[in-house]
This record gives C-alpha cells, sequence and structure tokens, in this order.
C-alpha cells in the first residue's frame, strides 16, 4: 500500500519533531526499539497530517493550529511505545495497543476541533483518553490471557510521561542548589576580600574576627 502524500510543510514539520525527541529516549531503549518507535511516530504523525489535509474541520485551521494536534498525537506515541517497551507485554501485541490508542486520539480532537476547544482542553481530554485506552488494550490482553496478572499490573503502572516530568522536577532542584552554592561561593570569596582588605589597610583585628564570626554565623546550616 502507498504511503499517503503530504505537504512538504507537513513532513519537514514531522522530521523536526522527529529530530527533537530522539535525544530524549531513555538509555534502556535498545537500538531496535529506537527504530521501531521513530517509525511509529511518523506514521501516526503522517496519518493525522493526512486527515488535516482531507478532512474538512481540521482543513480549515491555520498552519500552526494544525501542527499543534500533529504534535500532540507524536509525542503520545512516544510515550505509550515506551510504556510497551517496559510493559513485558508480548511485541507482537504492540501494534494493535497503538492503534487502538492512535483512533482514540483522532476521535478526540476531531471533536475538539468540531467545538472549537481550547488547546488545555484537548490537552486534558487527550491523556485522559489516551490512558483509558491504553488500561482497556492492556485488560484485554488479560482477558484473552495473552498476559497474566503480573504482566498486566507492570504494564498499567508504566507512564513514561510522568517519569519524565519526575526526573525533570529532581533536576532543576538539582540545578537550584548548585546556583546556591555558587551564589554563596561567591559571596564568601568577596567578604573574604574585604575581610583581607581590612586586615592590610587598616590593621583592624577586632574588624577582623567581626567579619569572620558574621561569615561563620551566615554559612552555618539552620535547622
Amino acid at each position: 500500500m502507498d504511503e499517503p502524500v503530504i505537504d512538504k510543510k507537513y513532513t519537514d514539520f514531522i522530521e523536526n519533531l522527529i529530530e527533537q525527541v530522539t535525544p530524549l529516549l531513555p538509555q534502556d531503549v535498545n537500538e531496535l526499539q529506537k527504530s521501531y518507535l521513530i517509525t511509529n511516530i511518523r506514521k501516526s504523525a503522517t496519518l493525522m497530517a493526512t486527515s488535516i489535509q482531507e478532512n474538512e474541520e481540521f482543513s480549515r485551521l491555520d498552519f500552526d493550529n494544525q501542527c499543534f494536534y500533529i504534535q500532540v498525537i507524536a509525542e503520545w506515541s512516544f510515550h505509550k511505545e515506551i510504556d510497551l517497551f517496559r510493559s513485558g507485554i508480548p511485541a507482537r501485541y504492540w501494534k494493535g495497543v497503538m492503534q487502538k490508542i492512535w483512533y482514540a486520539m483522532w476521535e478526540v480532537m476531531f471533536a475538539c476541533v468540531k467545538n472549537d476547544a481550547p488547546e488545555a482542553v484537548v490537552l486534558s481530554l487527550v491523556e485522559r483518553f489516551v490512558n483509558r485506552t491504553y488500561k482497556d488494550a492492556v485488560e484485554e490482553l488479560k482477558e484473552s490471557e495473552v498476559i497474566d496478572e503480573t504482566v498486566e499490573e507492570k504494564a498499567k503502572g508504566q507512564s513514561n510521561i510522568e517519569k519524565m516530568a519526575h526526573e525533570y522536577r529532581l533536576e532543576k532542584q538539582v540545578n537550584q542548589k548548585i546556583k546556591e552554592i555558587i551564589k554563596r561561593f561567591i559571596l564568601a570569596l568577596i567578604i573574604g576580600a574585604v575581610v583581607t582588605f581590612a586586615i592590610l589597610k587598616f590593621k583592624i583585628v577586632g574588624l577582623a574576627s567581626i567579619l569572620t564570626l558574621l561569615l561563620v554565623y551566615h554559612f552555618m546550616p539552620s535547622k
């Protein structure tokens, strides 16, 4: 079956998206999974772009708003594929799960476009339906005896988007602490220089002692 032909502006945008998400792949994703993931991101985003070109509701949007919907489906493809990699679900069932998720996303986004929903509402609804569809698909696999209860619970417990958000918050806290240490270090150097200048210039030992005590008090950790 021939690949759908879409305008170059969409293909350029999709390739740019792929370039942005590729460095974000976690270390536990191997090369085969990486290739599979990128292929599916490109496929889902291309199908979305095709719908945008062919569907009257989507086609009336301007290019920036159209790109928003392409990006949403690409980013959720990224996260849910990684969840499937970690889920313990056999690889031959990943495609079926993702197809259900893509269809759910398209239906939600189509309804949002028809009702002129703001982007915040779109994001909230898409997240809710993606998670529900993923959970339902996992339960269907369990009911079909494709997976057991252990794999079911493991699969349901996966959330790459939450994991990345947690890692981002931790990184932000570490960076804040590093900035605080650097700021305190620079302040200590400045105060030390003032103390040294006072000793050399005015020979005031008392002043040096007071400033030193103030310096120690300032940098002692508070309980």
